[in-house]
């Protein structure tokens, strides 16, 4: 399977086209009735997560072997970090939280979990910085989703014109995110010579 390293400009723009896909999940999980939901998650989180693993980390994908595993697994990991980011934030124990802080945590949580999956699947050979950068990501993307949502959550909204501010708050989250992993990450070195960039991505 060819390896394919995009430019960051590239990986801004697959943010974007990932952010907008949230529309689509939002019309097909307000169309499906709760009966027609999968086991665990529900639509919009399947198609939230599935684009962003697809469109986002998945291009941080290095190593040459197994990629198709570890394709996979990050998609899995983007899916189950949204459900797990969201049911963390829902716990007892943030109950007393306002719906703000709770949306803070969840982003914050979110950004934390899908980069660990990163860091480890695809791997990258990361800086001490990298983690900084995460959870500085993660809680100004929930700071500035906690405010986009609230001119229109899922549920209100009927018309393309009225997810946007939802979409954006999606695109923002996600371009923080992906801007802390790649300025987060490692760059080859010009004095390495090839067998030893070769070495590192098996």
């Amino acid at each position: 399977m060819p390896q394919f390293t995009p430019s960051l400009a590239t990986r801004l723009a697959l943010v974007v086209l990932s952010g907008l896909l949230t529309y689509p999940a939002i019309k097909l999980d307000s169309i499906l009735t709760p009966d027609n939901y999968p086991p665990i998650f529900s639509w919009w989180m399947i198609l939230h997560g599935l684009s962003f693993g697809a469109l986002v980390m998945v291009p941080f994908v290095s190593a040459r072997s197994y990629r198709g595993l570890r394709i996979a697994a990050l998609i899995a990991t983007s899916i189950t970090s949204y459900y797990l980011a969201i049911e963390f934030s829902s716990l007892d124990d943030f109950a007393i939280l306002t719906e703000r802080v709770q949306f803070i945590i969840a982003g914050t949580t979110g950004a934390i979990l899908v980069a660990l999956a990163t860091r480890f699947i695809a791997p990258l050979r990361i800086r001490t910085a990298y983690w900084y950068f995460i959870v500085l990501a993660g809680l100004v993307g929930g700071i500035i989703f906690s405010f986009t949502i609230e001119i229109c959550f899922w549920e209100k909204c009927n018309a393309w014109w009225q997810v946007l501010p939802y979409t954006a708050g999606w695109i923002i989250w996600q371009g923080l995110v992906l801007l802390a992993m790649h300025f987060g990450t490692q760059r080859d070195s010009p004095s390495r010579s090839g067998i030893e960039i070769a070495e590192s991505t098996r």
